[in-house]
């Protein structure tokens, strides 16, 4: 293989656990919500390199990102847009649902509630682009527990603050990719692979107690409303939980074929599946009922790659729904 397949396998597993994690709750919601979405961001982190020409680097991500974004969300947001169109009675109904697609971030919801995501990646990568390779190592772990210190405050001052495009999300996801960075970085290390998995074993009946016993302490990271969990610790745990399954998708691809196969290809098409899944899993709720969830996961996964492997067919479709450079950027 050109890349090496495990990165897919990583970003299949992340991409497997954010359908889970919007189909189910209870204990897995828990345990998924504590890193499934700074997986992302750390796995971006690993594969970033330094940027010699930061508005070059926007323009490519702009059609890899921004591109599919815009598509999905008019389609997605088409027929609703239209049955508003046709009610003349109640103007203000589109004009905040023009409003809120506009905005984006955490004023999307229902089958486009993940879309915030996109949006926030983008400036995180820009911000990235504009700091690694051009400050000293030191200055940028500064840099980054300063976005980390005002991620919190957002969190505890202003955490129903709607922020255009989720972009605030950008002070509490760059850490993680700064981190993915300098783990990528360092090489194998299975001295700290060791630690994090101790970490992640305490952690671990933490959650479920936290559940169990009510205590409703919220440790995990729900992104999207600005909840970052605990400051420092959730960001710690998170972190080692990214690197346990990073080991675990370098085992996986090592060792078992077939699974990290299938988890490869559903990592290839992560973005579709990101746009996608909750057209599936949130319709398929509607027609059969909310109980049926290991149906909804299964649709939400197969039925969003079945429209990355159509959309691979033709020029014009790589271009709007995949974004035309090689698809590997989530």
């Amino acid at each position: 293989m050109q890349r090496q397949q495990w990165i897919d396998v990583l970003r299949g597993i992340g991409i497997v656990l954010v359908v889970w994690g919007h189909v189910y709750g209870g204990y897995s919601f828990d345990l998924i919500f504590l890193f499934h979405m700074p997986l992302f961001f750390f796995l971006s982190g690993m594969l970033f390199k330094p940027v010699d020409d930061v508005g070059a680097f926007a323009r490519i991500k702009a059609r890899q990102l921004l591109v599919p974004y815009t598509v999905f969300l008019l389609l997605i947001n088409l027929p609703l847009g239209l049955h508003l169109l046709a009610q003349p009675h109640d103007p203000g109904a589109l004009r905040d649902f023009v409003i809120d697609l506009l905005l984006g971030g955490s004023r999307l919801s229902a089958w486009v509630a993940a879309f915030w995501f996109v949006t926030s990646f983008y400036a995180v990568l820009l911000i990235e682009a504009c700091l690694i390779g051009r400050y000293s190592q030191r200055t940028l772990l500064w840099l980054h527990a300063l976005m980390l210190a005002l991620s919190a405050l957002n969190a505890w001052l202003l955490p129903q603050w709607q922020v255009p495009w989720a972009l605030n999300v950008a002070l509490a996801a760059a850490p993680f990719v700064y981190a993915g960075h300098l783990w990528h970085q360092g090489g194998d290390q299975p001295h700290l692979e060791r630690w994090a998995l101790a970490l992640v074993l305490l952690a671990l009946p933490v959650i479920l107690l936290n559940r169990f016993l009510g205590w409703n302490i919220g440790f995990g990271y729900d992104m999207k409303v600005t909840h970052y969990g605990i400051p420092v610790v959730s960001f710690v745990v998170a972190l080692a939980c990214c690197v346990v399954m990073a080991r675990f998708a370098r085992t996986l691809a090592a060792r078992h074929a077939r699974p990290a196969r299938l988890l490869a290809a559903l990592g290839r098409a992560a973005i579709v599946i990101m746009f996608m899944h909750m057209v599936f899993t949130m319709g398929l709720g509607a027609l059969v009922g909310e109980q049926y969830q290991l149906a909804r996961v299964a649709l939400g996964l197969g039925g969003s790659y079945l429209i990355y492997v159509v959309a691979r067919r033709w020029a014009w479709s790589r271009r709007l729904l995949l974004g035309d450079i090689k698809n590997h950027q989530i």
